[in-house]
């Protein structure tokens, strides 16, 4: 049991906030009246909660809500070229295979040609691989030389086929 000097009243220990500097590792205030005197506090001082939050804001280099969605539509095609990237890497390790710098290079440019195109014509188009990469027959390599940009629906429909197989199917 523990005396508040605020309210007065003797309560169990758990009804007081934990504080190493105490020599019984409590606040000497109950936590319903340090709840009433934060309370109190905001509503006299409703502008030093908003400079807190400013200060905090500018010192771990956050703007506001505008600034952040303008950055974040400004980045929008280079978020999504870098997540393809990174994928196509993770894949790369997976297949214990090394990317050059031109490989990432062109994967990036087609990322965003995608996204681009995408914008532009209203439908997706996908990054995909002239020969596959599994394949019964052949198995063609994850770097910029079999990469290409095409619509969506042809990807799927081309599914694991070559380009060539794909054409002379139809």
């Amino acid at each position: 049991m523990k005396k508040c000097f605020k309210c007065l009243c003797e309560k169990p220990l758990q009804s007081f906030h934990k504080h190493s500097g105490m020599k019984d590792g409590h606040l000497n205030k109950c936590a319903e009246c340090v709840v009433k005197d934060v309370k109190k506090w905001r509503e006299n001082n409703p502008e030093a909660r908003k400079q807190e939050h400013a200060r905090n804001r500018q010192k771990k280099g956050f703007g506001t809500r505008e600034q952040y969605f303008a950055r974040l539509k400004e980045n929008a095609i280079g978020k999504k070229a870098s997540a393809i990237k990174y994928s196509h890497k993770r894949r790369r390790v997976v297949e214990n295979q090394t990317m050059s710098e031109f490989d990432e290079f062109v994967i990036e440019e087609a990322a965003k040609l995608s996204k681009l195109r995408e914008e532009a014509t209203g439908i997706k188009w996908h990054i995909d691989h002239i020969i596959p990469l599994f394949h019964k027959q052949a198995c063609g390599l994850n770097n910029a030389f079999n990469l290409q940009v095409v619509p969506a629906t042809w990807n799927i429909a081309k599914n694991n086929r070559s380009m060539e197989q794909y054409f002379g199917a139809n």
